[in-house]
């Protein structure tokens, strides 16, 4: 059998949510400055040595990186370069929360936060949510009842939801987490490809707020790069420098130095820009394969929130997907606490190689969903 054959028989993963391949324009740029690196620095002077949260020069780029979304450009010695959000929230979490305190999360969230918390001995609260996001006088009242530490919302294009908070809601949430003294850890990876996404709510309030901006789902997943803006250099040194070493936080140096160098050329924005309009060209084929359905696909969106109708369940209709050949996530992983998950299913829209992949197995999820709905 030929390796294509073997590709053809291989199911469609929608399980993941990355950003689609923007080949075109990504090759010859990496390519690029892969080139320009080595030619400029001898290889071993990048990568003979620990960069630990990045050089002046890297500190430098991320303060420019993150300039675009905050609105400010942070003082470099805020910024410290990280090998992923994960790996960040692994470090932030038992350093800001730590074992027995409590951390407000979205109602549904980021499932890894979840084994996260279990680790370090941390309580989860669930804060209820709306088309949004978080509820104000929700969050609130948890401040009241349980105390948490820290806040950590996915503000804006909400995993799973898509939903996006307005920038009133924005500054609602920054006025309680300043009133109970709740720190903020906010996770804005998904804000890249949006056009016109809200300021974050580490813009409104920086003195509180640990800002995280990853680039693997809007440049690629293997960039392995995040950044974390610090409410001061003093924290950011306190978390991260010197006595946290022995993890596995630190960007490895090849990928730090090739991040840099993209962010100060610029050529950065040529794939974020191509990345978006691949995401758009995705975004038509959901909308034209499921006009009948109710679901939610934010503007850049990477993946899409399908609610089930009433005579369908989400885990049943998963598992007849894998047996057609298309894999989907459940809403069970994204659950918080003991309430009952909600019927949806979450489909991620950049892992095909293909837009015509892609619409293969939105072809196959219609189909199955439509033979439960009325119209």
């Amino acid at each position: 059998m030929t390796n294509e054959n073997n590709a053809q028989s291989e199911p469609i993963t929608l399980r993941l949510n990355a950003p689609p391949p923007a080949r075109h324009v990504f090759n010859p740029i990496i390519r690029g400055a892969l080139t320009e690196l080595l030619e400029r620095d001898e290889p071993y002077s990048i990568m003979g040595y620990h960069r630990w949260c990045g050089t002046e020069a890297d500190r430098q780029a991320g303060s420019d990186f993150c300039s675009k979304r905050l609105g400010y450009r942070p003082d470099a010695g805020r910024i410290v370069l990280t090998s992923s959000t994960q790996s960040t929230l692994n470090m932030l979490l038992p350093g800001l929360v730590g074992t027995g305190g409590a951390l407000a999360v979205d109602e549904l969230t980021y499932p890894p936060i979840k084994g996260f918390a279990a680790r370090h001995g941390i309580k989860l609260v669930p804060i209820r949510m709306d088309e949004e996001g978080i509820l104000p006088d929700e969050f609130k009242e948890a401040c009241t009842k349980y105390k948490p530490k820290a806040l950590y919302p996915l503000s804006t294009l909400q995993n799973p939801t898509t939903g996006t908070m307005s920038i009133e809601r924005r500054h609602e949430i920054v006025a309680v987490a300043r009133q109970f003294g709740v720190s903020i850890i906010e996770d804005d990876i998904y804000s890249l490809i949006p056009e016109n996404a809200p300021r974050p709510l580490s813009a409104l309030a920086p003195e509180i707020s640990w800002y995280l901006l990853g680039l693997a789902k809007s440049v690629a997943p293997g960039t392995k790069v995040a950044y974390v803006v610090a409410p001061s250099k003093e924290s950011a040194e306190r978390l991260f420098w010197p006595g946290v070493r022995a993890t596995f936080w630190m960007t490895a140096p090849l990928s730090a130095a090739l991040a840099t160098h993209i962010i100060q050329n610029k050529s950065i924005f040529e794939i974020l820009k191509a990345v978006r309009t691949a995401t758009t060209a995705r975004h038509r084929l959901v909308h034209e394969h499921f006009s009948q359905f109710e679901y939610r696909l934010g503007d850049g969106g990477l993946h899409v929130w399908v609610s089930m109708p009433a005579k369908l369940d989400g885990i049943a209709l998963a598992s007849r997907l894998e047996e057609k050949g298309v894999l989907v996530s459940t809403s069970e992983g994204f659950v918080v606490g003991d309430v009952p998950p909600p019927q949806a299913i979450r489909i991620g829209l950049g892992n095909p190689a293909t837009d015509e992949m892609l619409a293969k197995a939105l072809q196959v999820i219609s189909n199955e969903i439509e033979s439960h709905y009325i119209f």
